[in-house]
């Protein structure tokens, strides 16, 4: 483990001197990483020494823990307010009860408010949180996880019919070239620019799912094969007519991309693995596409 360790970290230090990038620890820790990943022990590795921030889990789990602590504190506050009120109130006149029970009504409603307005604080940072969960990162666009959720959905209503559902794999030619030639934070930089442009060609009732490394799904929902097509074609050109340029360095890109519609009965499983074949036939020409 040490070798390997030892290998990433001058790989990573070659990536960064690629993208004309000094060594400071946010970018030495972003490539280490992506590097780690790549050669599948990163999750071997403590997260610590890595610096990897905590996850959305935990953050969420930690400010959910906070909340029930606070609200607990609260509760106990009101508990202890109502045993003295009734403590005093067997000695008190009436007059002195009525004052009490004001006072401790109004003290009553500021804890309630303050307990509710925490937990409807703590519910817009959940809200959020699942927003941030279904995105991916890098690229800003939806995630694997949105893509099993939306998908499902969809499928949910296709058992007995054809729907109006098309996917589409897209991925880039020969992109660990890309990475070895110039580095990995030009890799990120490409990735980026190809989800980009892929949006601006699209309609607004489609969306782009980074399913995985430089593989993305294009899901045409509501929409026929023919213009799907349409849209693919755009990209592939667009793509192709493009040059990308980072720092001195000018990187020219294809893509490749499967495309299939829905058949009744389909699952997930089954509609991506037809795109992916149909992926896989593109591959071999390179700057194109296949229809299954």
């Amino acid at each position: 483990m040490e070798e390997m360790i030892k290998e990433i970290a001058n790989k990573t230090m070659k990536d960064l001197e690629k993208a004309k990038k000094l060594p400071y620890p946010l970018y030495y820790r972003d490539v280490f990483n992506a590097i780690a990943n790549e050669k599948g022990i990163l999750n071997q590795l403590n997260p610590k020494l890595l610096c990897i921030a905590p996850t959305l889990d935990e953050i969420i789990l930690a400010k959910t823990s906070e909340t029930i602590n606070e609200i607990s504190i609260h509760t106990k506050d009101i508990k202890n307010d109502s045993r003295e009120i009734i403590d005093e109130v067997n000695v008190a006149d009436a007059d002195e009860i009525k004052e009490m029970v004001i006072k401790f009504s109004a003290n009553l409603i500021e804890k309630v408010n303050q307990m509710e307005a925490r937990i409807q604080e703590l519910q817009t940072e959940l809200d959020k949180a699942y927003k941030e969960l279904l995105i991916d990162p890098l690229t800003k666009v939806y995630n694997r996880k949105a893509l099993e959720k939306d998908l499902g959905e969809i499928l949910e209503k296709g058992k007995d019919r054809d729907l109006d559902l098309v996917i589409a794999i897209v991925d880039i030619d020969n992109f660990k070239m890309v990475n070895d030639k110039y580095g990995h934070l030009v890799g990120d930089f490409v990735l980026i620019k190809l989800a980009d442009t892929m949006k601006s060609l699209i309609r607004k009732s489609d969306k782009i799912y980074r399913y995985g490394g430089d593989e993305f799904i294009i899901v045409f929902n509501c929409s026929n094969l023919e213009n799907a097509e349409k849209s693919i074609e755009r990209i592939i050109y667009k793509i192709y007519r493009t040059t990308l340029k980072y720092k001195e360095n000018y990187i020219k890109i294809t893509i490749s991309a499967g495309i299939t519609q829905h058949r009744a009965g389909d699952t997930i499983e089954s509609i991506i693995k037809r795109a992916d074949e149909a992926l896989y036939k593109a591959k071999v020409e390179k700057n194109g596409y296949k229809i299954l």
